[in-house]
C-alpha cells in the first residue's frame, strides 16, 4: 500500500508537558483519514507539525514516501483553525490575493471555486457568507497550487446541519473526483463516520488505535450478547461452536459472548439451559459509533 504520510515515534514537548508521545500513524494514498480525540488530545499539534508550522521534539515522518522537506509541502493544502479570509473581498478576489501572496498560478480560480461550490457567489463579499461558505472559501485557498494532500482541522465545527451536509459532500467530491487525500480532525463522530475511510484515535498525546472503516463497522454492527456465569464460559464456548459450525463470535470478558450471526434467541437460550449453562442475560446488542469511540478513549472494551 502507498502512503501519503507516515510518522515514526513523533513527539512534541512544550516545557514539561508532553503534548505528543511517540505517534505512529499511516495515511494511505486516496484515503479520508479521520483524527479523533478530545479537545487538547494533540490533534492540532500533530497537524501543525506535518504542515511545518511547528517542529517536533523527536521522531520523524515521511511525506509522499520521502523524508520531510520544504519542497514536499508545495503539494500540501492546509486549513488549521479558522480560515484567514478577507471579509471585504469576494471569493474570487480572495483567491487572487492569496495567489499573489503565495506566488502561485492564477489561471484556475474559477475551477477551484467550482470544486468547493462557490462558483455562483459573484460580487458577494465574504462578510455576507454563511459560516459554511467561509469554511469552504478557506478550503478553496488551501487548494491553490493543486495539492494532492489536504489537511483540515475541525472544518465542520459550528456548522448547521445543512452546512455540515454540504461540507461532507464537497470533501467526498474532492477525494473521489480529484484524487485528493484528506486528513481531517473532528469530534462530530456521526459525520466523521459518514466521511472517513481510515481513523486514528488520539488521547492525551498518545495513539490509542488506528483502523479502517471496515474494522469500525465490524465492531459496531448488531450482535447477540450472551452473558453467562463466569465458570460456564468455556463450556458455553464449546457448546455453541460445536452446535453452530463456523460461528462468528467474540468473547469480550470473562463471561460475555458476542455472536455476529443471525440466530434465534429462543433457540440459543434453550440450547444453553438444556446443557446446564447458567444464562444471566441474552439479547440483541445494537452498538453505535459514539459508544465505540468513547469506550476506546476511556480504555474499555466495547461489549
Amino acid at each position: 500500500m502507498e502512503y501519503i504520510l507516515q510518522t515514526s515515534n513523533l513527539s512534541k514537548v512544550y516545557g514539561s508537558k508532553n503534548v505528543l508521545n511517540n505517534i505512529n500513524i499511516n495515511v494511505p494514498k486516496g484515503s479520508i483519514y479521520g483524527l479523533v480525540g478530545k479537545n487538547g488530545a494533540g490533534k492540532t499539534t500533530l497537524m501543525r507539525i506535518i504542515c511545518g508550522l511547528t517542529k517536533q521534539s523527536s521522531g520523524n515522518y515521511t511525506l509522499f514516501g520521502k523524508p520531510d522537506s520544504y519542497n514536499l509541502r508545495n503539494n500540501i493544502g492546509m486549513l488549521i483553525e479558522k480560515p484567514g479570509i478577507y471579509d471585504n473581498m469576494t471569493a474570487l478576489e480572495n483567491l487572487q490575493y492569496f495567489s499573489l501572496l503565495f506566488g502561485m498560478p492564477s489561471n484556475n480560480h474559477n475551477k477551484i471555486l467550482e470544486m468547493v461550490g462557490l462558483e455562483n457567489t459573484g460580487k458577494k463579499k465574504a462578510r455576507q457568507f454563511s459560516l459554511g461558505m467561509k469554511q469552504r472559501l478557506g478550503i478553496a485557498i488551501a487548494l491553490l497550487g493543486n495539492p494532492s494532500f489536504l489537511i483540515l482541522d475541525e472544518p465542520i465545527n459550528g456548522l448547521d446541519p445543512e452546512g455540515v451536509y454540504n461540507m461532507r459532500k464537497m470533501l467526498q467530491k474532492l477525494n473521489e473526483n480529484y484524487n485528493i487525500t484528506i486528513m481531517i480532525a473532528s469530534h462530530i463522530l456521526s459525520e466523521l463516520h459518514k466521511l472517513a475511510t481510515n481513523y486514528a484515535i488520539i488521547d492525551k498525546g498518545s495513539l490509542i488505535d488506528e483502523f479502517d472503516k471496515e474494522t469500525l463497522e465490524n465492531n459496531c454492527k448488531s450482535n447477540i450478547k450472551i452473558t453467562v456465569e463466569p465458570q460456564c464460559l468455556e463450556d458455553a464456548k464449546i457448546l455453541l461452536t460445536s452446535h453452530y459450525p463456523n460461528l462468528n463470535y467474540k468473547i469480550t470478558n470473562k463471561n460475555v459472548f458476542l455472536l455476529y450471526d443471525e440466530i434465534n434467541l429462543a433457540d440459543i437460550n434453550q440450547l444453553l439451559v438444556k446443557n446446564g449453562i447458567r444464562v444471566c442475560g441474552l439479547g440483541v446488542n445494537n452498538e453505535n459509533i459514539e459508544k465505540f469511540f468513547v469506550e476506546k478513549l476511556s480504555g474499555g472494551d466495547m461489549i
